[in-house]
């Protein structure tokens, strides 16, 4: 049972290292309390498909071979997760140092500002695809059963007021 606990462990931080990078990265001062920062921190959790994924994964009785499986789809993605990270807070630090300018120069601020987006976009992408390799892996049943825990997760999250409503 520890040896389960340690793979599980070890493959969910390798999955995490990339969001952990993300939420550690310095935002551009008007980004740090925007719809979308927003939507990531209700609870205190972090939400969307990847998440709830890796939360769920938790109780899926999972097999050692699928943790491995996991494990290896989650560190082959690091290194380019990584570099779209590197892309984004340079962007970001461009953004930054062009708001400090004594002259805005827009131009400038719309090449950091798109290359920002794409580094985000494609980051988002890389999420998604691990995610559905991930979910691939799975039995039919355990498909299921990650999809009602992510159901009764989104109930939680709206709360009692949404639910009538």
């Amino acid at each position: 049972m520890k040896l389960y606990r340690k793979t599980l462990a070890a493959a969910l931080c390798a999955g995490g290292l990339g969001l952990a990078m993300g939420a550690y990265a310095q935002p551009a001062p008007d980004a740090m309390h925007g719809p979308q920062h927003a939507r990531f921190h209700r609870g205190g959790e972090h939400h969307g498909a990847d998440g709830d994924m890796r939360r769920g994964l938790r109780e899926l009785d999972l097999t050692e071979a699928q943790r491995d499986q996991i494990f290896k789809i989650h560190h082959d993605q690091a290194p380019a997760f990584r570099e779209q990270m590197k892309k984004v807070h340079a962007s970001r630090e461009e953004l930054d140092k062009l708001s400090r300018a004594d002259k805005f120069d827009p131009a400038a601020a719309r090449r950091a500002a798109d290359a920002q987006a794409k580094a985000l976009s494609e980051m988002a992408v890389m999420r998604v695809q691990a995610s559905n390799q991930v979910r691939q892996l799975l039995t039919p049943e355990q498909r299921s059963k990650l999809d009602q825990l992510r159901e009764q997760r989104r109930q939680r999250a709206r709360g009692p007021a949404q639910q009538r409503g």
